[in-house]
């Protein structure tokens, strides 16, 4: 129903049931959520929720709200409505800030939002890569990176194929350094390993499917593609390098062969996402060939002055 609910209110990201009902199962070590089913005349026609961290590790004790008002329902009183509903959960949380998003070609939503005093914050761009158009030329490119990085010593591999017993551990590492240099305007809490486990293990990422940069037995680089196991598009989850290998094309290359591989698998389309601030991934997503579409622009308003900043 949820599902439905979120699919139906915006059809340029879809959602997968089988990873929206594990995202909710699993959770996230000391987060605090609410969620809502709105209905008119009995009929599910929208779903809310309000979500935050441990106030103690948010200075600013944000708070990310969310409404998701199915198009044939759409109105925009009740939409403001909605958003003035859901807030009022999150200041109830004793929250100090607000924290909303909303696509670019949503009109509705952004004006509602601009009314309500949320203002605009910062803007994740979305790009497409249409691997009909590219798939022959990125299989023939990251054949090429493969064969320069084995020439710096550096090798492309599966996560299924590396023999580590540690590997989860490795990974988790690597992405407690990384993903700290993502441009945020929010803390990013660190992610406990168990939860990082929970999406390693993830159906939408299998192994065979998940790539990493090795120096010796040591990871350097990862990419991997979210392939949902229901329906939906196929997004980049997350690539990165280690500092101390940057400028050394490791993410361009380890990126390429999940390209490679889903062109090769026949997929269609992928899409990947990152913030407007995030120059050397915007770069790289220029180089590969996608062509931009409507992001989500990130929305704050202060509520109330923090007690723990």
């Amino acid at each position: 129903m949820t599902t439905h609910l979120m699919n139906a209110a915006y059809a340029g990201m879809e959602h997968d049931p089988v990873m929206t009902r594990l995202r909710w199962k699993w959770g996230r070590t000391g987060f605090s959520i609410g969620r809502f089913i709105v209905e008119q005349d009995r009929k599910p026609i929208a779903f809310v929720a309000w979500m935050h961290g441990p106030w103690e590790m948010l200075p600013e004790r944000h708070c990310e709200v969310e409404v998701w008002l199915d198009r044939g329902s759409m109105d925009r009183r009740l939409l403001s409505d909605l958003w003035k509903w859901i807030g009022a959960r999150g200041i109830a949380e004793e929250a100090g800030l607000l924290l909303a998003y909303a696509a670019e070609d949503e009109p509705e939503m952004l004006d509602v939002l601009a009314e309500l005093g949320y203002e605009r914050a910062r803007l994740e761009k979305v790009w497409e890569l249409d691997l009909r158009a590219h798939g022959a030329r990125l299989v023939a490119e990251a054949a090429e990176a493969r064969r320069r990085m084995d020439a710096e010593g550096i090798r492309l591999a599966s996560l299924a194929s590396w023999d580590d017993p540690d590997k989860g551990r490795k990974l988790h590492e690597l992405n407690k350094i990384t993903v700290q240099d993502v441009p945020h305007s929010v803390p990013i809490i660190p992610e406990p390993y168990p939860d990082f486990e929970n999406r390693l293990n993830a159906p939408d990422r299998p192994h065979d499917r998940f790539w990493i940069a090795l120096d010796g037995n040591d990871v350097v680089g990862m990419s991997y593609l979210r392939f949902p196991p229901v329906h939906g598009t196929v997004w980049t989850g997350y690539t990165s390098t280690h500092p101390d290998f940057r400028g050394r094309g490791v993410a361009r290359a380890v990126k390429l062969q999940t390209l490679a591989q889903a062109a090769q698998l026949g997929v269609p389309v992928v899409r990947t996402d990152n913030d407007a601030e995030n120059a050397p991934m915007l770069h790289i997503n220029e180089r590969l060939g996608y062509v931009r579409r409507p992001g989500f622009v990130e929305h704050h308003k202060r509520v109330k002055e923090t007690r723990n900043a």
